[in-house]
């Protein structure tokens, strides 16, 4: 299977990008490897026994997408000043509104600094805390305006990504958000 078949064509992001985001990435940027797979597994394994953890990971999303090369990278949403460059803080869901200041790093921003043409990915979404009694308590989504929600995108690939994970032994849900064609 080819990686068009296993995780969606590889294309530009949808909607628009903040001039931040085309210029600048993440500072908690990974791309999922054998070296990086163990430390996001304890992250999320500490969710479900660390209450501080539980916290912070039930009210943050961490972004991820698949890269034209079929990688898995995966990020917090950081917000930088938009003078300095300085983080200010991780985003929650449903976050406050941004200053005038401030910009966010969505999802283009996981990829190389560059032009709008050369920020394509596969597919993308988020990994989020929410415990139910008896599954997982780690859901991944296709839930990204510019990389996860479009017509073509189909729930195997999401279960595609899904396997990525569990083959590092990391333990997630999915949930597939249905985009019809426009």
């Amino acid at each position: 299977m080819d990686l068009d078949e296993r995780y969606g064509e590889c294309l530009q992001f949808q909607r628009d990008a903040s001039p931040v985001e085309l210029s600048a990435m993440p500072r908690s940027l990974q791309v999922l490897t054998e070296e990086t797979a163990p430390a996001l597994k304890s992250l999320i394994d500490a969710a479900s026994s660390q209450p501080l953890a539980e916290v912070v990971y039930a009210t943050s999303p961490i972004l991820w997408l698949v890269d034209e090369a079929g990688n898995i990278r995966f990020a917090m949403e950081e917000v930088l000043n938009r003078e300095t460059g300085n983080l200010h803080f991780i985003l929650p869901r449903n976050g406050p509104p941004l200053r005038p200041f401030e910009a966010r790093l969505g999802h283009p921003s996981l990829l190389e600094p560059g032009n709008p043409e050369t920020k394509v990915a596969r597919i993308g979404g988020e990994l989020f805390y929410a415990p139910i009694r008896g599954r997982s308590p780690w859901v991944l989504s296709n839930n990204s305006g510019r990389y996860g929600k479009r017509p073509h995108i189909r729930r195997e690939h999401l279960e595609n990504v899904n396997e990525v994970f569990a083959g590092f032994g990391i333990s997630l849900r999915t949930f597939f958000v249905y985009t019809p064609d426009e």
